[in-house]
């Protein structure tokens, strides 16, 4: 069998002796699942409270019921657009990342974001449609960028995440050049960001089965993707960026990113 140059690996925060090195390691192309803990359920609970008040129905029930139907976009989208501005999860999400050791004062955060996936016999809704595979530098062009992706409840590998490791650093052909983020603002059904039609050896795409309460971590690099599979999902997920990363860290190298302008606006102090 052949030896993954990036190694995946799950950890508890108790694990986590020295955050440099983490986050060198994640820099390097190497992915974390943090295992479950108190503050990522209290993050997830909170959520659930979010939806259970906006749609009358709890995550557990929605998720069991596959024929259950209570989004309409435009209340999804109102229910998106409360997460983006939630100061208490984004204030729960500042807890988690002191928890894996990381220096909030120095760090920027993406929007809280929550997406929602429904099987593939199902028509996407919401402001985040089911993504193609991709790289996030290929929107922002910062290449220091660390995703988070935490589901609501446990995900099958069926119907979660897909990273390709192997082409963390090699080039492949996209749309980045074309990708317009003002089109995604403005233009109905315009993907959320550039992507790539690159078919992947099956070997090559790793899948992901988390628990309820872990938290998949990688930087923004890796080629990934939504997985539609026989289930729905819903999930949480946003991207970090520390000042000063460039200087301390060997960030990852731009390989086939045509973006021209980096997009770090896009991302906010999460202490002010």
């Amino acid at each position: 069998m052949k030896k993954l140059k990036y190694k995946i690996e799950k950890i508890s925060r108790k694990e986590i002796k020295d955050n440099k090195l983490l986050k060198q390691s994640i820099f390097d192309g190497n992915i974390f699942i943090f295992k479950k803990s108190s503050l990522c359920l209290e993050l997830i609970n909170l959520t659930n409270k979010f939806f259970y008040m906006h749609f009358g129905i709890s995550t557990e029930d929605f998720i069991k019921n596959e024929n259950l139907k209570i989004f309409e976009e435009n209340k999804l989208i109102e229910f998106q657009d409360k997460i983006k501005r939630s100061k208490s999860l984004l204030a729960l999400f500042c807890k988690l990342l002191r928890e894996f050791k990381f220096n909030v004062n120095e760090t920027l955060t993406d929007k809280i974001t929550f997406r929602y996936s429904p099987n593939v016999k199902k028509e996407p809704l919401g402001n985040l449609k089911p993504a193609k595979a991709h790289r996030d530098t290929w929107a922002s062009n910062v290449f220091n960028q660390i995703n988070w992706w935490i589901p609501l409840h446990e995900v099958e590998e069926s119907s979660s995440i897909f990273i390709v490791p192997e082409y963390f650093d090699k080039k492949i052909s996209n749309n980045s050049k074309a990708w317009s983020f003002k089109n995604y603002k403005k233009i109905q059904n315009y993907p959320s960001t550039p992507f790539t039609e690159f078919k992947f050896k099956k070997n090559q795409v790793k899948h992901f089965k988390l628990k309820k309460g872990e938290v998949l971590c990688f930087s923004g690099n890796h080629i990934h993707g939504s997985v539609l599979g026989i289930k729905k999902r819903i999930n949480l997920e946003t991207r970090t960026v520390c000042n000063n990363d460039e200087k301390i860290f060997n960030i990852p190298k731009n390989v086939d990113s045509e973006t021209t302008v980096k997009k770090i606006n896009w991302f906010s102090p999460i202490r002010k």
